[in-house]
């Protein structure tokens, strides 16, 4: 059963057993930096409303939605790249899941990875330098063979960080770019992990009585994970701080998951009972829901404007 591929792709809430940013100027797949200019800070999310699941952005305030691919594929998870002018994304339309890079008006649609297994979750090093991914290409096919990867933000040099016979998804850097939070069943269960850039050093911030979904995201001061957990007996979002202390619920369910920092950290972003996106002050205030279509799922926020 390929939980963390249904998981993602049809943005479903309760599989069983189970889911920012730049390129720099001079990088070989970015050097004309013709990308558009940086504006204040959008949303990019997935969205299933016209019949297959495609990439769209919208304002912060839900309004301009518009679709930025349109093919019979599947197209999900957008990531944007640091400088606003890029989005990574996960895409079916070359037969498997493999990432992709477009710029962030649609254009120039780029495959970065190609192997034989299920590549998916492309997460940008602060630097722009890197994207992270998780990938079963080692084992095509063996769910329980995901293991979490890294490549250069061109596509090239892919390297495996984790090696064990366990789901290990979901990767997140920190906005010092020294750590990657990550999703494990290492230990029996799903649970929330911190390691070094490099893969050394796992180190476990949730554990079993946890109720752990996943799904970590690092606030832009590096100071709090928000992830999702069914703890309390339904999908919600929760905080803690990055040594796993302090674990707050910030949402009240039933639905509630796949959060994403405003950049300024002052709000979350987040795919809501059903599943429609929503965004919440970073105190659990104000939430405001943003899309009234169907199957909106999985937002990121753009970097701020200069």
């Amino acid at each position: 059963m390929r939980i963390f591929e249904s998981r993602h792709r049809r943005g479903l809430a309760l599989v069983a057993g189970a889911s920012a940013l730049a390129l720099l100027a001079g990088l070989a797949c970015d050097g004309d930096k013709t990308g558009p200019a940086r504006q204040p800070p959008r949303l990019a999310f997935q969205s299933g409303r016209d019949g297959n699941w495609e990439i769209y952005v919208m304002e912060a305030d839900g309004s301009a939605q518009t679709r930025l691919t349109n093919n019979p594929a599947v197209d999900i998870e957008p990531a944007w790249s640091p400088d606003g002018r890029r989005i990574a994304f996960t895409s079916t339309r070359d037969g498997n899941d493999e990432i992709y890079l477009m710029k962030a008006d649609g254009s120039d649609q780029t495959r970065l990875t190609n192997s034989p297994g299920t590549d998916m979750g492309p997460a940008w090093s602060p630097d722009g330098r890197k994207l992270a991914f998780f990938s079963d290409r080692d084992q095509p096919g063996n769910y329980l063979y995901y293991e979490i990867y890294v490549m250069k933000a061109d596509g090239s040099a892919p390297t495996r960080l984790t090696d064990n016979q366990d789901v290990d998804v979901e990767p997140a850097w920190s906005p010092d770019g020294r750590q990657l939070a990550f999703t494990s069943s290492r230990d029996g269960y799903l649970a929330i992990y911190v390691m070094n850039a490099d893969g050394s050093a796992p180190k476990a911030l949730t554990d079993s009585a946890a109720n752990v979904w996943g799904e970590p995201a690092w606030s832009p001061d590096g100071s709090k994970l928000a992830f999702t957990s069914a703890r309390d007996g339904y999908l919600a979002i929760y905080l803690m701080n990055t040594d796993g202390s302090a674990q707050t619920r910030l949402t009240d369910g039933p639905l509630d998951q796949r959060a994403a920092w405003s950049p300024d950290g002052a709000k979350l972003a987040f795919t809501s009972a059903g599943y429609e996106i929503s965004v919440i002050h970073a105190d659990g205030t104000g939430q405001m829901r943003m899309t009234f279509g169907t199957s909106d799922d999985s937002p990121d926020w753009s970097p701020a404007g200069p």
